[in-house]
């Protein structure tokens, strides 16, 4: 397992356990360097990291030996998992790596590794960018319920053509896809401004919890890439519940790495808004059926 190790706010990369300790012994990484891995709940200074031993004092005078030619090399693979150098995920480098590529990027980032793409993501720099993702999930969200409400209106119609003249059929069709279509150009804006109201009671119910420790941005940021598990709405039946899932769990995840908080608080931030809405809904169903049977108690009577 790769272990992120970071000096005085400055990125020296990623490396195995086995790379640490020869660093340590080689005067490359100090006790003080501070080390994360995958499953961490805040970053550790080596002399506390698990698993490792530090080296023995040295004797005044005796310099510090550098790795030689035949010593194993060193990954030097950039770390942006750190304050001050989140760069991620790849949306963020679209100029870069082209508008296709950093959104097939950003899907695989944040659905396969949330844990490692999250703690990359910029927290700060405006809301354009995961503004513009989250509008472009929702349209892909969108076309795939669009195209699959007509094919199922389409089969409907065929089961029906044996009790109707095909023109009455054709215009009934015509006119169902009419109103999907502009049921989704409506629910499209809708969608993506809700998100901003979304992230704001969500930063709300994670201070509630204690677990907020940045801005309303770094909230906003987190709900809006995680929008990445809309892709499975290309799935037929069952995309859009896996994606709504698949999603919420990104959420969680990525708001306990942002703000670095403990996982329990970040999902009480993200579900206490979801029970509230529940209890909403179950307590005016209840009404609703009290008055009805009401109703008909009086009428009986």
């Amino acid at each position: 397992m790769k272990i992120w190790i970071n000096r005085a706010g400055q990125n020296l990369g990623t490396f195995t356990l086995e790379e640490v300790q020869r660093g340590l012994a080689q005067g490359q990484f100090v006790a003080t360097d501070l080390g994360w891995r995958e499953g961490m709940e805040t970053w550790k200074p080596l002399s506390e990291f698990p698993g490792l031993q530090m080296p023995s004092a040295r004797e005044p005078g005796v310099p510090v030996t550098q790795p030689g030619p035949s010593a194993a090399p060193i990954s030097s693979t950039a770390l942006a998992a750190t304050e001050g150098q989140e760069d991620g995920p790849a949306w963020e480098q679209r100029q870069t790596l082209g508008f296709v590529k950093a959104l097939v990027e950003t899907w695989k980032e944040v659905l396969l590794k949330p844990g490692e793409a999250f703690s990359q993501m910029k927290t700060s720099g405006g809301f354009a960018s995961p503004l513009l993702f989250n509008a472009i999930m929702v349209i892909i969200w969108a076309v795939f319920m669009v195209i699959y409400q007509l094919i199922f209106a389409g089969s409907m119609g065929a089961f029906a053509r044996s009790q109707a003249d095909s023109s009455t059929l054709a215009l009934g069709f015509g006119t169902s896809a009419i109103v999907v279509i502009l049921e989704y150009t409506i629910a499209i804006p809708l969608i993506v401004g809700m998100n901003f109201v979304s992230a704001g009671i969500t930063h709300l119910c994670l201070g509630l919890f204690k677990g907020a420790s940045k801005s309303y941005e770094a909230t906003y940021r987190v709900l809006a890439y995680s929008y990445s598990g809309w892709i499975f709405a290309i799935i037929p039946c069952i995309g859009g519940l896996l994606g709504g899932i698949w999603a919420l769990v990104c959420t969680i995840i990525g708001l306990a790495r942002v703000h670095k908080t403990e996982g329990w608080r970040a999902a009480g931030g993200v579900l206490l808004p979801v029970f509230v809405c529940l209890f909403l809904v179950g307590g005016i169903y209840l009404i609703f059926v009290a008055m009805v049977l009401s109703s008909l108690h009086n009428t009986n009577n």
